[in-house]
């Protein structure tokens, strides 16, 4: 279960990383070999130090510059050797764990990379299905999960593993029926240790997943919610709530501490039994010299001096490979559901660039989210280069859904949207919204200067500071800025104690204008604004566009839309009429009901 999720990992996220892989395998052989070789020259080092008439028949074989040596002589050389030998080995494993954690550290970099891909290239009507909270949670915490705990467990038994063959090989050619007899013992240990921590390790492996999860979607929302949380008084059941799921993740943590921590002393107790039966083997055995004698039990605490800590790491690998396993299985999960391969379809705009200079037509356009519950329904109507359209209806009549296919971040399910001639689809819709700019009702600022603010996505080198100070005097904000000691390199003061939610909304504006797009799309975008700012903004639109420039607005006060040339009415996902302000409120009492609701919560959020 857990190789087929090791090997899952690396066929979704690792398919470059196998040769390295490999590597890894042969830098723990030559561990093992090293191990091997320090601890096999332990045995005549102490023969030759202690029984000085020892006759081996290697010392034949060794060159003539050996021969005519003392055994003492010989002795302090296969001491040097070893230890040298270990000195080797052991800044090989150092050099070996360097390599090993860049390796790991840079898989995690790149499958954090994809993920960033997939929320950013990947369809919009899949990804907007994942929370924000799920994709932090997936970014800070699942993937270095994966990765750094269960990815390196696996590699981190595989390469003692691999020095457990090597000692054990060692201690089997010398003391076979002794070591036979230890290893048969030391197997039923650490097995029965297995069979009673591994359940109730994934307990709390599984349980602890589930936890942190809830507490980063709890902690989340706490963050993003403080207003909300202050003005409705109810900042007593939040905090007793974050208290109860932290609580509940720290006692798991304990728990998981306290099992983890009991199997180093199992080990070391098994270790103490295993010397004392394997020694008492070899003694009952026993017909050799009394330096032969002290060289084996050298021999078998060096041995166990190296299988000690080695067994150890095991049974920590073990363990933490089985409380970490349901992350990478989140993780595959999340995976196979998504499959990653849809992004790559966004990548390239393709051959064909799409410019927007005379007509839009949609034609029969059809789009749901669920089959069998349409959204959009044959939707019709032609956008002209200049016009002024808004987009009006009930809340749930589909006006957002229709600006996200007209962007294409929702792919229709039918009809055709055709620019200038040319049917937009998959290859060429990224190419067709490099002529929009959007505003949304709550666009997000960042946490860099004024100027970077302006000129998103701009190398700061390259930003026009002259046409940043000139935008932000065009949406009414250059007195604010001008209030910061460094001016636009200022970094805007952002939450209740800084920028309010209107000119949050006038530096988006400002941020899309910067581009200078062929069509202005406006998606609530100054619902935060007071009525008199409101229609400021949008007379100054109005007069820096030029008759060539298209603006598409949707507004939940209708009566902002009335410089509109053409209003496109919609109800429940059909197009009811496309006609002027004045001509829809005269032909539908419906349409002005609207009109006269919609101001009196105007003038109720102004009061």
């Amino acid at each position: 279960m857990y190789i087929s999720s090791f090997i899952k990992i690396i066929k979704y996220f690792g398919k470059d990383k196998i040769f390295k892989l490999f590597l890894f395998i042969l830098m723990s052989i030559i561990a093992g070999g090293l191990e091997f070789i320090g601890i096999a020259l332990i045995y005549p080092f102490v023969v030759l130090l202690i029984n000085q008439d020892a006759n081996f028949i290697f010392l034949h074989k060794l060159p003539s510059i050996f021969q005519n040596l003392s055994h003492a002589k010989l002795a302090l050389i296969f001491g040097l050797i070893a230890l040298i030998t270990f000195l080797v080995k052991n800044l090989y494993m150092i050099f070996y764990l360097y390599v090993q954690s860049k390796f790991l550290g840079n898989w995690v970099y790149r499958i954090n990379n994809m993920l960033i891909q997939f929320f950013l290239y990947g369809p919009y009507n899949i990804v907007q299905k994942i929370s924000s909270a799920d994709k932090l949670y997936f970014i800070d915490i699942l993937v270095p999960k994966t990765i750094n705990d269960f990815i390196n467990r696996v590699l981190a038994l595989l390469t003692n593993s691999i020095i457990l063959f090597f000692i054990v090989g060692l201690v089997l050619y010398k003391f076979f029926i002794a070591g036979i007899i230890t290893i048969l013992f030391a197997s039923f240990c650490i097995l029965f240790q297995n069979l009673v921590f591994r359940n109730k390790i994934k307990n709390i492996a599984q349980t602890m997943l589930q936890k942190t999860k809830l507490l980063n979607n709890i902690t989340y929302s706490i963050v993003n919610s403080i207003k909300e949380v202050k003005i409705q008084g109810v900042e007593k059941e939040f905090t007793s709530k974050y208290m109860k799921s932290s609580k509940d993740v720290v006692n798991l943590q304990v728990n998981n501490i306290i099992l983890s921590s009991i199997s180093p002393h199992l080990v070391e107790m098994f270790v103490v039994f295993s010397i004392m039966i394997l020694a008492g083997v070899i003694i009952w055995g026993n017909t050799g010299t009394t330096g032969t004698l002290v060289a084996s039990f050298a021999l078998i605490a060096a041995s166990i001096f190296r299988l000690a800590p080695i067994l150890n790491r095991i049974q920590s690998c073990l363990i933490n490979i089985s409380a970490t396993h349901s992350y990478a299985k989140k993780l595959i999960n999340f995976y196979e559901k998504y499959e990653f391969v849809y992004f790559n379809y966004e990548k390239s705009a393709g051959n064909v660039q799409v410019k927007f200079e005379n007509k839009i037509i949609f034609r029969n356009v059809n789009f749901s989210y669920e089959p069998g519950k349409p959204i959009l329904k044959n939707i019709s109507f032609e956008i002209n280069n200049g016009d002024f359209i808004g987009i009006i209806g009930l809340s749930g009549a589909g006006k957002t859904t229709l600006a996200d296919v007209l962007t294409g971040l929702l792919p229709i399910d039918s009809g055709e949207i055709i620019v200038d001639g040319i049917p937009l689809n998959r290859d060429n819709f990224r190419s067709f919204r490099k002529n929009i700019g959007y505003v949304s009702q709550d666009s997000e600022i960042l946490e860099c200067s004024f100027r970077e603010n302006v000129a998103w996505g701009i190398d700061p080198k390259d930003i026009d500071d002259e046409k940043v100070v000139h935008l932000l005097k065009d949406v009414q904000l250059w007195d604010l800025v001008e209030s910061y000691e460094d001016g636009i390199y200022a970094e805007p003061i952002i939450g209740d104690s800084g920028l309010s939610g209107g000119q949050k909304q006038r530096l988006a504006i400002a941020r899309v204008l910067y581009k200078n797009p062929s069509i202005l799309l406006f998606d609530e975008a100054t619902s935060a604004m007071d009525v008199k700012t409101e229609h400021d903004i949008t007379s100054m639109i109005k007069e820096f566009v030029s008759s060539t420039k298209t603006m598409i607005a949707i507004a939940h006060r209708l009566s902002t839309l009335k410089a509109c040339n053409k209003l496109v009415y919609l109800k429940d996902g059909a197009v009811v009429d496309i006609g002027t302000f004045d001509e829809l409120s005269n032909k539908y009492s419906e349409f002005a009901e609207l009109v006269r609701l919609s101001n009196l919560k105007s003038e109720n959020t102004e009061k």
